[in-house]
């Protein structure tokens, strides 16, 4: 059997990949004897090799091949004798080529693959993200049905909070998830209360909140979520160069933006999830230069004052983000 698995949604390739290799140790007292990894760059004639050999006491082969089938195209002299053995890999032999990128599908070797599928000798699985726009709603799709295989019950609340927090690192939310398990039991129900006060990554959550409420000029409710980070143990610089952070993303979009870079690229070029760009981005366009620029000052300024303890930091922090947030509602004057 020949499978190719690729796309860009790692963790579930990962899975599939652990599905397979459990499958083959499953044979007893064998172990991994019967699994071979083959890392970039490949000879062909030694994955031949590998492929040939027959099981070591047991009736399966697992030869697994990473990453190598994206560069194969321009290697023509190891494109050609692959082709050439595709069909002769032996049935004891399961031969996985695993990419975490997506094929297209004129692929040489998807091609090759078409016709020993139609006799049961072959298979491709694409595990594909969905367009940006689409993933916050699969995401929190897969949270949810990922939580229900634990046998635990999410809050809807918790299950945004999680979406947005981890996106789409699905190997980071099954951890989280597992963690939440444990922390409510089989059969138990987790709150976004849980959700914040169990998973770490919250505390830049609470700062994207704060941030999103100064830009849209939201002075009471801006305040509101600076004082319940402060409640909750985070540090005034802490949250201080998180603001910072969040505004040189606002002076990043703004720059590709101007420069006629689509919402893609943007989110590709600062890394950030493609459905909070949308918001930030509107935030971004509004707010002018000088108020971009205005903002970076006062947060500096702010840093110095409270490291040389000329304000009480809390205090320091609360007059920020008035100012900011009254800058923001003056739709960037």
């Amino acid at each position: 059997m020949i499978t190719v698995l690729h796309g860009d949604e790692e963790f579930s390739i990962h899975q599939e990949v652990e599905r397979l290799r459990q499958e083959v140790m499953a044979d007893p007292g064998v172990g991994d004897l019967n699994v071979v990894v083959l890392e970039k760059p490949v000879d062909v004639s030694r994955l031949q090799g590998e492929a040939d050999v027959l099981p070591f006491l047991g009736d399966r082969r697992l030869v697994l091949v990473r990453e190598w089938l994206s560069d194969l195209p321009k290697q023509e002299t190891a494109l050609r004798a692959l082709l050439d053995y595709l069909p002769h890999v032996p049935d004891s032999t399961h031969l996985v080529f695993v990419e975490t990128k997506p094929l297209p599908k004129n692929h040489p070797v998807l091609r090759a693959l078409a016709p020993l599928a139609d006799q049961g000798k072959a298979q491709v699985k694409a595990f594909l993200l969905p367009p940006p726009r689409e993933r916050r709603a699969y995401v929190q799709k897969w949270i949810r049905e990922h939580a229900r295989r634990l046998q635990v019950d999410l809050d809807p609340a918790a299950v945004t909070l999680l979406a947005d927090i981890l996106g789409t690192n699905f190997r980071l939310l099954h951890q989280e998830l597992e963690k939440l398990r444990t922390y409510a039991g089989a059969g138990g129900y987790i709150t976004e209360e849980d959700v914040r006060a169990l998973v770490p990554y919250t505390q830049e959550a609470n700062i994207f909140h704060l941030v999103t409420a100064i830009g849209e000029g939201q002075k009471t409710r801006a305040i509101r979520l600076l004082q319940q980070a402060l409640r909750e143990g985070q540090h005034p610089l802490q949250i201080l160069a998180l603001l910072a952070r969040q505004y040189r993303i606002y002076i990043g979009m703004k720059e590709l933006d101007e420069a006629g870079k689509s919402s893609d690229e943007i989110a590709r070029a600062l890394r950030v999830p493609a459905w909070t760009l949308r918001r930030d981005l509107k935030v971004a366009r509004r707010l002018k230069w000088h108020v971009l620029h205005r903002a970076m000052e006062w947060l500096l300024q702010t840093d110095v004052s409270i490291k040389q303890g000329e304000i009480d930091p809390n205090l320091a922090l609360q007059l920020l983000v008035t100012h900011l947030t009254l800058r923001s509602s003056r739709r960037g004057s």
